[in-house]
């Protein structure tokens, strides 16, 4: 039985020999067809492999020569692998190749061996001088042997023929891994070329090809879909105050939520730069459902983010537009909805409007505006108002605040709320707020060298004057220049500026040392943590006009503003209660024990010259009377 078997095992082993088995590579066959190679030259290969397997150490050598002869080459390799390993890899492969077989299994050892040589960086001009040191050396071992072999010369035209096979599929192989790197390279510079690349959301390029899209579909199948402009409120204090670092985190964080609030709509999302995103909201018969996402946007976006170990709040403002409804074109599309995105924005922030008629004349009203702000500090169109501040009981003036208005050429006197908001969005805010300080200075020292009273005068610092890296130099500067001594400028600072308490702590400190007063505006309003208060050097409250206003009313503004005088005065700070416009409002601040109050109750924001004749001219005179009684 078991010799039967040897007998039955014997022929299978031997008819595989010679077999050209490669139907699933119809490529490979038809390179093997091309030079010629027959059953019968894999008959006669195999014949030479008990002499290669004998002899397989000295062939290996003659493939690896080149590397070894070239510094840089065997660099590149033993970088990645050693020598050795490639020397046995390749040892088996031969005395495979010399089995006299060649199939499926046979080409995808060869193209591993070859993607391996590939991956770590040797040339396809290496590999061409390695088959021909390697023909050499092989055929060099059959003229040696030509005593033993037979067919000596049909053996080495099959062995030429089976390296050449070989060379031509790794070169194969070789390029075929460059095209697909190509392709891969390629795929990814058109990638980045329509994507974001903090967010990884498609980018401004991207979202005009989708809405062109949006346009087309349109045309054939007239569904209405809506634009979405939406801008992140107090990113750039974030971006200000924790660094651009930070501000990635934030809007990776920001882009996060946009995903999962718009997962389950037919949306798609860009980022168009900075804080500003868009939406393309697809079959929107509805508007309601525009709405509905937008809602769910602004909610999203209002949870506190965590970063530095402090919450930081934002808001979303969002502006809507509908194809066609309110626009026919691309561009007017992306106008209409920004231009509702900028109402919300002048309306208090932190929601979303749809665009209509009426804001498109407001927008028109907004771009004339910012060409003439441009123009109105050097044309000496500004102007500083002043609103006196009073001490209850006595209501002797305590100080006064500085306001700026702008003369415009053809719209008469416009209040800060018409063009704080375009000084802010187009960076002009700094040249009006360096302005402003700097008249309030120069007309404050002009009324102490007139006789006083010698009171402090109040100015609103912007975010981007808070966070110039020399704060301190700049108001210094401003001070001397004007010739005012540093207690008589209170600065006032919103909530919003302290959000990194590292920074801010020492800007603060700084301006203490140096003599400035700092007193925190519109408090109560803010996000900030209460803790600021015992960090900062704050001497200051000012309570907001929002809680005045219904004080004699709304019973949870009077707890409010009882709570803020009563916290107040424990940790030693000055209150002062803005907005007062009833002597209902008075009594009830007067009961609380807030002892410095401002409001149209005793005086509108006057001009300078108007401050002099009501409040300063009776002040001197009835001070030079006192004096002279004295005397």
């Amino acid at each position: 039985m078991i010799h039967s078997d040897r007998n039955d095992r014997a022929p299978q082993q031997a008819s595989a020999i010679g077999q050209i088995l490669l139907d699933d590579h119809p490529e490979v066959l038809s390179q093997i067809q091309m030079i010629n190679m027959t059953s019968k030259d894999l008959e006669l290969i195999a014949k030479l492999r008990p002499v290669v397997v004998s002899q397989i150490d000295r062939i290996t050598s003659s493939f690896y020569e080149a590397i070894l002869d070239v510094d840089s080459l065997k660099q590149t390799v033993t970088k990645f692998t050693t020598v050795e390993r490639l020397r046995q890899t390749l040892s088996n492969h031969l005395i495979e190749m010399f089995a006299g077989k060649i199939d499926s299994a046979f080409i995808e050892k060869r193209l591993k061996i070859a993607m391996v040589h590939q991956k770590i960086g040797l040339p396809p001009k290496w590999y061409m001088g390695s088959f021909q040191n390697l023909l050499n050396t092989l055929l060099q071992i059959i003229h040696e042997q030509s005593g033993i072999l037979l067919e000596t010369e049909g053996l080495r035209e099959a062995v030429t023929k089976l390296l050449s096979f070989e060379q031509q599929i790794v070169l194969e192989a070789y390029e075929n891994q460059n095209r697909l790197e190509e392709q891969q390279a390629k795929a990814i510079i058109e990638y980045q070329a329509l994507h974001d690349e903090l967010t990884g959301l498609p980018n401004r390029r991207m979202f005009h090809q989708a809405l062109s899209q949006a346009i087309e579909r349109y045309r054939e199948e007239p569904t209405p879909f809506a634009v979405f402009v939406m801008d992140i409120d107090r990113f750039k204090l974030i971006n200000d105050s924790l660094g651009h670092t930070y501000g990635d985190r934030f809007l990776q964080e920001v882009s996060n939520r946009i995903r999962e609030c718009a997962e389950g709509y037919p949306v798609t999302i860009a980022r168009l730069g900075g804080d500003e995103f868009t939406l393309i909201l697809e079959n929107c018969n509805d508007p309601s459902l525009a709405a509905e996402l937008a809602e769910k946007l602004v909610k999203a976006i209002e949870v506190p983010y965590r970063l530095q170990n402090n919450d930081y709040y934002v808001s979303a403002s969002i502006g809507i537009a509908i194809y066609p409804t309110h626009c026919a074109s691309e561009e007017e599309l992306l106008k209409n909805a920004d231009t509702a995105m900028y109402e919300v924005k002048k309306n208090g922030k932190n929601g979303h409007q749809f665009f209509s008629p009426v804001l498109d004349e407001q927008l028109l009203l907004k771009i004339e505006l910012e060409s003439d702000l441009r123009k109105a500090v050097q044309r000496q169109e500004l102007e500083l108002y002043y609103q006196p501040q009073f001490q209850t009981g006595s209501y002797s003036m305590i100080g006064i605040e500085a306001l700026v208005r702008w003369r415009h050429p053809t719209k008469g006197l416009l209040s800060p709320g018409v063009f704080i908001p375009i000084a802010e969005e187009t960076g002009l805010i700094y040249e009006i707020g360096t302005w402003t300080l700097h008249e309030a200075c120069r007309q404050m020292k002009e009324w102490h060298l007139a006789g006083g009273p010698l009171i402090p005068v109040s100015v609103n610092l912007s975010s981007r004057q808070f966070h110039q890296s020399n704060l301190v130099a700049y108001i210094r500067e401003i001070l001397q220049e004007t010739g005012l001594e540093p207690q008589y400028l209170e600065l006032e600072i919103t909530e919003s500026m302290m959000m990194d308490a590292a920074v801010s702590a020492e800007i603060l400190r700084e301006l203490d040392e140096f003599g400035v007063k700092i007193s925190l505006d519109d408090f109560g309003t803010g996000y900030s943590s209460l803790s600021y208060l015992k960090q900062f050097p704050i001497h200051k409250l000012k309570i907001d006009r929002s809680f005045i206003s219904d004080i004699t009313r709304n019973a949870s503004d009077q707890a409010i503003v009882a709570t803020i005088i009563s916290m107040a005065k424990h940790l030693n700070m000055e209150v002062i209660a803005e907005g007062i416009e009833t002597k209902g409002q008075l009594d009830f601040l007067t009961e609380n024990s807030c002892q410095e109050i401002q409001g149209y109750y005793f005086s509108r924001p006057l001009p300078a010259q108007e401050v002099e004749a009501a409040f300063f001219t009776p002040y001197r005179l009835d001070h030079t009377w006192t004096t002279f009684r004295e005397v």
